[in-house]
């Protein structure tokens, strides 16, 4: 998630709840409840999933009780990294991510957000919705902590932007500050509060936000150096990264040849019962015989200039029967499987001509030809990119990995909260709605 994405998703949330939020910055170690300085063990540490408890839910915290302050992950070492107060942030920002992106739809998923996430179940077999979003916010913060402790391990540095973005939230004068007071809080501690929870500290906004933004920066860096070797690769190398995967290209219809260009008349099969979900044998039959029939037709002419004059008259294909049924310059994984496959067969030449049927209809090609484009080339270029990042962030998680221990979890539920305080100030409007028509 990049930085502004970050600023975006905050004030999404506060319009899923009816506040205003904001963003903060740098601290050092979250607190723990132990005085010691050696680092708390817990022997369920890397032992247990998101399935530990059936419902991490709580109806009550506060930044300084026990369950806000409990470490819930450690490092390689032992030492904490993660409190729960911080998992408040991780978890409420999946939410909202979600609610964001699919907040309209949420009814189709099975997500009712007004009601407790624990008695929900998600789209992922064996996960309610609090243990899809926590499992989720579990994941990405693992992924966050390790670049950015690759970042620290580089001596890498922000640049003045994010520097100065990150400053700006802790200044008594700044964004976060004025936001608070506009929105009525007394204070930007109140203001964090109210969107991710009464167990949150500014300390654990400053502490999350210093790593996602480190993170952000060096994720960003780093994909700048990779995509430059990419782009700086030859046909050759990507033909040798292509062969030795051929498969995964194979399985997504990505074919190691030049783009190519046809025509072709679609002949739709014409359902009797408009209210069908699918044609019948006998409606397919037909629509082959009449695909045979201007098949035969062309043959009294048989150029590409007739081919296109028929395609305009018959085809019905709105995308291409104004253009004589020209496709121009595709790649192998653009159209639908039987038609890709007739097109970029091995031996297809110049002027070959065919019927191929696909789930539309019956298509009478014509082989215009290849193009010079190697759309290939690009789609191994991004799928080359795209690996070598993902081996990048694996290799950082390997070497400096966090481990939770998920019975330690406790989630404030602010939905729900705010789905109650809503329905009882709706209540309340009513109420006095009502008694001032009666006076």
């Amino acid at each position: 998630m990049k930085l502004k994405s970050l600023i975006a998703l905050l004030l999404a949330a506060a319009m899923l709840l009816g506040l205003l939020s904001g963003c903060a910055t740098s601290p050092e170690k979250p607190e723990t409840t132990t005085e010691s300085t050696e680092p708390e063990v817990i022997d369920a540490y890397g032992k247990n999933d998101v399935t530990a408890l059936a419902d991490y839910s709580i109806i009550s915290a506060s930044p300084d009780d026990e369950n806000m302050s409990a470490v819930i992950a450690v490092d390689a070492d032992g030492n904490p990294v993660l409190t729960n107060r911080v998992m408040q942030l991780l978890y409420w920002l999946e939410f909202y991510t979600f609610m964001s992106s699919y907040g309209s739809y949420a009814s189709y998923f099975g997500l009712d957000a007004s009601a407790p996430l624990a008695g929900q179940d998600s789209l992922t077999e064996n996960r309610t919705w609090e243990q899809y979003f926590l499992e989720a916010a579990s994941l990405n913060f693992a992924e966050q902590y390790a670049l950015y402790c690759r970042a620290k391990a580089d001596g890498f540095t922000l640049g003045e932007e994010d520097r100065a973005y990150i400053d700006d939230i802790s200044d008594p004068a700044g964004d976060l500050a004025t936001s608070a007071l506009e929105a009525g809080f007394e204070s930007t501690e109140a203001y964090v509060q109210a969107t991710f929870g009464p167990g949150v500290t500014l300390e654990d906004y400053l502490y999350y936000v210093e790593i996602f933004v480190t993170a952000n920066a060096y994720y960003t860096q780093t994909y700048t150096e990779l995509q430059t070797e990419a782009d700086a690769a030859d046909e050759a190398a990507l033909s040798a990264y292509y062969d030795a995967n051929a498969e995964t290209f194979e399985e997504n219809r990505v074919s190691k040849v030049n783009n190519v260009s046809v025509r072709h008349i679609l002949i739709e099969p014409e359902a009797a019962d408009e209210t069908a979900t699918g044609y019948t044998d006998e409606e397919w039959a037909d629509a082959e015989a009449k695909a045979n029939d201007v098949y035969a037709l062309w043959q009294q002419n048989p150029t590409e200039d007739y081919f296109a004059e028929l395609a305009n008259e018959r085809s019905a294909d709105p995308g291409s029967n104004t253009t004589g049924g020209l496709y121009e310059d595709f790649p192998s994984n653009q159209m639908v499987a039987e038609f890709s496959d007739w097109c970029f067969d091995q031996s297809r030449q110049p002027g070959d001509t065919g019927i191929v049927k696909t789930s539309y209809g019956y298509h009478i090609m014509y082989f215009v030809g290849q193009t010079e484009t190697k759309a290939w080339m690009d789609t191994v270029r991004e799928q080359m990119l795209t690996d070598r990042m993902t081996a990048f962030i694996d290799e950082q998680c390997e070497a400096f990995p966090l481990l939770y221990d998920y019975s330690k979890v406790r989630l404030f539920d602010v939905s729900t909260l705010q789905a109650e305080q809503s329905a009882e100030n709706e209540s309340v409007q009513e109420n006095t709605g009502a008694t001032e028509a009666s006076e």
